[in-house]
C-alpha cells in the first residue's frame, strides 16, 4: 500500500502574495507592450499555455485562466527566489530566468536567444528578471501591511467590547475603597475596589437570570 503524501501546509503570504503580484504583473507588462509597440493594440498575442494556445495581450480582468494559472506559477517561482536569495538581487534573477526556461521550453513562439543562461542575456532581458524580484518585494510589503493593518482592526475590536467606561459617584467610591481596604485586611492580601465593583455587578446579573427564570 502506498504511503501517501502529506498535505502541504498552507502559507497565508505566499497565498496573497502570488495573487497580488500576478494581476499587477501582467498589466504592467502589457502595458510596456502597448507603449512600445503601439501596433499591437487590439492584436492577438497567441502563446502556448496550459497546452493551449490564448491570446495574452487581454488585461488580467478578461484573461484566459490558463494565461492567469501562468501568470500565478512565475509569481510562486518569483516568491520562491526571494525566499532562497532575500539579500542578493541578481542571484534571485537567476533563479527566476532558470525557472522561466522551464516553464516556457516548449513554446516554440519565444525566441531562442532568450534560452541562454542568465549571465548570458543582454542588460535589457536581465531588466525583466529584475523586475520580477522588486515587484514580488512590493507584493510582500503590500500584503505584509495589509495583514498587519487586519490584525489590528480586530484587536480594536476585541478589546472596546471587554472594557466599558462606568461612571460612579464619588460617595460610592469611597464606601467601594473603605470596603476594599477592610477586605484586605481581612484576607491579607490586596483587594482593589474595582474587583468589589465587578463582584457586585456579576453578583446582581445571577439574581436577575434567576429571577427571570421563576417568572417563565
Amino acid at each position: 500500500m502506498g504511503v501517501a503524501r502529506k498535505a502541504q501546509k498552507r502559507d497565508p503570504l505566499k497565498d496573497a502574495a502570488v495573487e497580488y503580484f500576478s494581476g499587477r504583473s501582467h498589466d504592467a507588462w502589457r502595458k510596456q507592450l502597448l507603449r512600445t509597440n503601439p501596433e499591437q493594440r487590439g492584436q492577438p498575442r497567441m502563446r502556448m499555455r496550459g497546452g493551449v494556445m490564448v491570446d495574452i495581450n487581454q488585461p488580467w480582468s478578461k484573461l484566459d485562466a490558463r494565461a492567469k494559472e501562468d501568470n500565478r506559477r512565475a509569481a510562486r517561482d518569483a516568491f520562491a527566489a526571494l525566499k532562497r536569495f532575500p539579500n542578493d538581487r541578481e542571484a534571485a534573477s537567476d533563479y527566476i530566468h532558470r525557472a522561466w526556461i522551464r516553464r516556457n521550453k516548449g513554446d516554440k513562439s519565444q525566441p531562442k536567444e532568450l534560452f541562454k543562461p542568465y549571465a548570458q542575456l543582454p542588460e535589457v532581458e536581465k531588466d525583466k528578471d529584475r523586475a520580477h524580484v522588486d515587484r514580488m518585494k512590493k507584493a510582500i510589503a503590500a500584503v505584509s501591511k495589509s495583514a498587519k493593518k487586519r490584525v489590528g482592526k480586530k484587536t480594536s475590536g476585541r478589546t472596546k467590547a471587554a472594557f466599558k467606561v462606568v461612571r460612579i459617584d464619588a460617595g460610592a467610591w469611597r464606601r467601594l475603597e473603605r470596603a476594599a481596604g477592610d477586605l484586605s485586611k481581612l484576607l491579607g492580601r490586596e483587594v482593589a475596589p474595582e474587583a468589589l465593583l465587578a463582584a457586585g455587578a456579576e453578583a446582581v446579573a445571577a439574581v436577575a437570570k434567576a429571577a427571570s427564570g421563576k417568572r417563565n
